[in-house]
């Protein structure tokens, strides 16, 4: 729906798997090994936990995803910046079973999404919060999207400025950065 103009290059992958039949089903289960990577994995979640990571100025921070499902909204700062995070929507794993040849819902199951974006309106800093299920900034009551549009109210129509993040498992993100933090509940209680 964000991107009604967007389009799939090709359904035919090279692999010998029909489109929608990914190579790793089973992958993204909390509870197995990721079984293509031989290093240690950091105990501090479960390797196949889903996170949120971003770098801003030589610091990496993680949000897990299950924190995200309490805490759909979190302003937070790293490294002096001052950063949105927003979870949500109806994005399917793509690992936990086959999807349909036409994408639709198969047996996979729904992980979500985030964005992450500077929380800043021509130099306005706004505070976001959810109000059902809605994100709202409290400056203005606008309401905003996962991709940081503001879709209702005074703002209806402007972007927040994006911050390069990626969703990971976990054992990938802290192979690649050890000295990650991780956000936790308490921080954000």
């Amino acid at each position: 729906r964000a991107f009604p103009d967007g389009q799939l290059l090709s359904r035919e992958t090279g692999f010998g798997k029909a489109y929608g039949q990914p190579p790793y089903i089973g992958y993204d289960d909390t509870g197995s090994a990721p079984f293509a990577f031989t290093g240690s994995v950091d105990s501090r979640l479960d390797a196949m936990e889903r996170v949120v990571g971003l770098n801003i100025g030589g610091r990496s921070v993680a949000y897990p995803f299950a924190l995200l499902e309490q805490h759909p909204v979190v302003n937070d700062s790293v490294n002096g910046e001052d950063v949105v995070v927003f979870f949500g929507g109806e994005t399917l794993s793509p690992f936990s079973g086959a999807l349909t040849p036409d994408i639709k819902r198969g047996s996979n199951r729904v992980v979500g999404s985030t964005g992450v974006f500077e929380p800043f309106i021509d130099g306005r800093k706004l505070t976001f919060t959810l109000q059902g299920d809605e994100v709202v900034d409290e400056e203005t009551g606008s309401t905003w999207n996962i991709f940081g549009l503001a879709v209702d109210g005074a703002l209806a129509g402007r972007e927040l400025t994006p911050v390069v993040h990626a969703n990971h498992f976990w054992f990938a993100w802290a192979a690649f950065n050890a000295d990650t933090t991780m956000r936790t509940v308490e921080e954000l209680d």
